[in-house]
Order: C-alpha cells, then sequence, then structure tokens
C-alpha cells in the first residue's frame, strides 16, 4: 500500500506528527511519501510565507490568535486544488493522511480515503474535512469534542499524538533523585519565554542540573555556553528520547507533541506561558489531567519550580498521573493497530 502524508511547517508539532506516521508505515512494509503541502500549492513563496510565520507571526501571540481564528472555522465542499490534483496523478496512493487542519481546505472529495490526525488535545472546526474517512485523536476527550461538532462516534479513533517509536518504548520513572534533572527545550514557536530570567532564577536552587535544548539555534547555543557555564547545552540531536527519559521535569511551551513524548517518557510537565490557542488547551490537559503545572506569571516562575522540585509528594503523584494517561493511550491505541492497513477501510 502506498501512504500519501500532507503536512506544514507551521511550528514543529505537524511535521513530527508526519514523520512518526511515516516510520510506522514504513516499518509495516507500506510505501510512503510525506508532502508539505504549502510548498506544493505555493512553491516560489514557501520561504517567505514560513520566514513570516516564524519571524513575525511567531513572535506576537495575539497576531498568531487572531489568525488562527480563520483557520478555526468550518468550510464546506472544498476543491482539490491543481497541485494537489497533479502531486496525485503522480504519486497514485492508496491513503491519504493529513496531520495539518488547513490540508482538508485544499483537498475535495477523493476516491481514496482521507484520514485526518488531529495533533493537539482540543480541536476546532476547522478541522473537520467533509469527506473524512476517520479522525485520528489524542485522547476520548478530544473525541467527545468531535461528537459535539457532529462527527459520528465511528469515525473517531483515539489513539494518541503519534511520536516516534523511541518515546513508546521508554520504560516508565519510579523513584526520586536526589539531585534533580531539568530539561528544558523551546518548542516549535520558539524558546520560552522569560529564558534569561529563568536561568538566572534557577542557578539558585539546590541540587538541580539543567540541560537546554537549542536545537539548531545557534546563537542560542553560543548564548548559554558563554553566559550560563553550569547548564548543559545541546543542539539538534536525534536522541532528544534518552535526554527526556533521563529528566525529571520538562519546562517548554505546551505543544502537543511534546506533551505526548513527555507522558511517554513518563516526566511530569511544567508549561510555560501558554498563549497560543492550542497551547491554552494542551495545558488545560496538563492540569486536568495532574500531570505537571502551567506557569502563567514570570514573576513567580523559579518560585513555583523551587516548590514543586521539594515537594516529593506532588512529584510521584505527577509521575503516577502520568503512567495511568500513557496506559490509557496505549490501550486505545492497541485497538485501533494495524486497522489502516487496508486501505479500503
Amino acid at each position: 500500500m502506498k501512504v500519501w502524508i500532507l503536512t506544514s511547517g507551521f511550528g514543529n508539532g505537524h511535521t513530527s506528527a508526519a514523520n512518526a506516521l511515516e516510520k510506522e508505515y514504513l516499518s509495516r512494509g507500506h510505501t510512503v511519501v510525506v508532502s508539505d503541502i504549502i510548498q506544493l500549492l505555493y512553491p516560489k513563496k514557501t520561504d517567505f510565507i514560513y520566514t513570516v510565520f516564524s519571524k513575525v507571526i511567531c513572535r506576537h501571540s495575539w497576531l498568531y490568535n487572531a489568525l488562527n481564528q480563520f483557520g478555526r472555522k468550518a468550510y464546506n465542499k472544498p476543491k482539490t486544488a491543481p497541485a494537489l490534483e497533479r502531486e496525485l496523478e503522480h504519486i497514485c496512493p492508496d491513503m491519504v493522511i493529513t496531520t495539518w487542519s488547513g490540508c482538508g481546505r485544499k483537498l475535495g472529495k477523493l476516491n481514496i480515503p482521507v484520514h485526518v490526525c488531529i495533533t493537539d488535545v482540543g480541536v476546532h472546526a476547522g478541522w473537520l474535512y467533509p469527506y473524512a474517512a476517520s479522525y485520528w485523536v489524542a485522547t476520548s476527550y478530544v473525541g467527545c469534542q468531535l461528537t459535539k461538532l457532529g462527527i459520528s462516534s465511528e469515525k473517531i479513533c483515539i489513539r494518541g499524538i503519534p511520536v516516534r517509536e523511541e518515546f513508546r518504548c521508554l520504560p516508565n520513572k519510579a523513584g526520586i533523585h536526589d539531585i534533580k534533572h531539568l530539561l528544558i527545550m523551546g518548542g516549535g514557536l520558539g524558546i520560552i519565554p522569560w529564558f534569561d530570567e529563568l536561568l538566572q532564577g534557577l542557578k539558585n536552587i539546590p541540587k538541580i542540573e539543567i540541560t537546554v535544548v537549542a536545537g539548531k539555534n545557534q546563537q542560542l547555543y553560543q548564548k548559554i555556553k558563554t553566559e550560563y557555564p553550569f547548564v548543559q547545552v545541546i543542539g539538534f540531536v536525534n536522541n532528544i528520547h534518552d535526554y527526556l527519559a533521563k529528566a525529571d521535569f520538562l519546562i517548554s511551551k505546551p505543544g502537543g507533541i511534546s506533551l505526548f513524548e513527555s507522558i511517554y517518557a513518563t516526566t511530569p510537565y511544567i508549561a510555560m506561558y501558554p498563549s497560543y490557542q492550542h497551547e491554552l488547551e494542551n495545558a488545560n490537559f496538563i492540569e486536568s489531567k495532574e500531570i505537571g503545572i502551567v506557569i502563567h506569571n514570570h514573576t513567580d516562575a523559579c518560585q513555583q519550580i523551587s516548590q514543586l522540585l521539594s515537594d516529593e509528594q506532588r512529584y510521584l503523584t505527577y509521575q503516577k498521573h502520568m503512567v495511568q494517561v500513557k496506559q490509557e493511550i496505549e490501550l486505545n491505541r492497541m485497538k485501533y493497530e494495524g486497522a489502516y492497513d487496508n486501505y479500503d477501510v
């Protein structure tokens, strides 16, 4: 079977989910093609679009949320864009999977199944593709949200947000370490806010080790190397699952992918300043499941973290709840394991 996965580069979450699905289907012996829909639709403007998104829109949450409201509105009877029609003829897939809500707006009714993979723990009307064969959702809560939007429960598949197999193989954490290890990641929309203030405050907390993932941000990497010698900084690595497995807490903006990676690592989450709409939904999930804390204000951020690190019972509770959420996700996922290897489904 040939699987065509459509995604976008608006944040890392959509492409990370696409790459995880690619590896999943390749491991089952299928042929997989992953395409960035923006590159297909606007080949000459792609760099400009993503530059404006990362350099302008993502630096102003109010602007991001305002523009995002357009993408959260329902749409009816979409038609397949000519560029996608040409790619369909070229690839000849047996099945299509989308990991970005905007993909459905450019796809009309196809003669092959299209599965919509939702990459956060919230959902909006913009994800609704009128010809979808199924919706792959993170949790039963997202499934309930979809039914309220008019989607039949028969089309809803609860299978978690796709993460790489390396994360799904991580063992559950157990016990408490005397020295707490904090892993700080920026997230797909940029480094966490109040970064300097945060590191300055953390260095005064005893018995902690700090690792910062700078990714491909060389400027940030050099800044930490020079100004914060007590911090271990790493660039882009392919084994981030190893770092997450060793961490006692993850400090990051609450993206859907990083949230589910932390769940599989059973690493409690310290969510920093959720300001984008999808981050707010993910933060609500963290608080409702009691798998971490959400920090909204920089003035007491380090105080909250310090109190959390000294509260061993609270840490064990978060750890326990992480295991419970992970087990629930895996049980749901097993129900649908391999269900869409048959493209007639």
